[in-house]
């Protein structure tokens, strides 16, 4: 069983592209890992995705082993130009794999950044990739780590 390394996933791109993104790689999984469909609901400045059959969350479709834990994913969409979406949830296997991250982000023409905590290997690790090119792949070590991490019971 592997140790997770979890924190927020953003996406920042247009409407279309985070929307186009979502409807792409958000692929709905039980604890099994059983594939599900995906429920859309759509209007004018709202946007969400969630699982059809009631699967606890969803598999970031092109990675190993990265999820999103939660039973819907909302984007409000505010304005026109580029927007941000934060997404809550974010788990990988072990650490963050950010070369498939980057595959995803040209695909989709997104920016991806996720910072996430690991307690159990006691570390963190911020990614940033702006449209397939990765811009950040940082492991970030800790002398004392329940004292300096910001969050040091996630993950693990």
């Amino acid at each position: 069983m592997p140790n997770w390394c979890e924190g927020d996933l953003k996406v920042r791109g247009s409407k279309e592209d985070i929307i186009n993104f979502l409807k792409g790689v958000m692929q709905p999984v039980d604890f099994l890992g059983a594939s599900g469909e995906q429920k859309i609901v759509e209007d004018e400045f709202h946007f969400k995705i969630e699982p059809l059959n009631g699967e606890w969350g969803f598999w970031i479709a092109g990675t190993h082993r990265h999820f999103i834990e939660s039973k819907s994913i909302d984007f409000w969409f505010e304005g026109e130009g580029e927007q941000v979406l934060v997404i809550e949830g974010f788990k990988a296997a072990w650490s963050i794999n950010p070369e498939a991250l980057s595959e995803l982000s040209k695909q989709y023409n997104v920016d991806l950044r996720v910072y996430g905590f690991e307690c159990g290997m006691q570390f963190n690790q911020e990614v940033e990739i702006h449209k397939g090119k990765i811009v950040k792949n940082s492991d970030i070590q800790f002398d004392d780590y329940d004292w300096e991490c910001a969050c040091p019971r996630l993950g693990g």
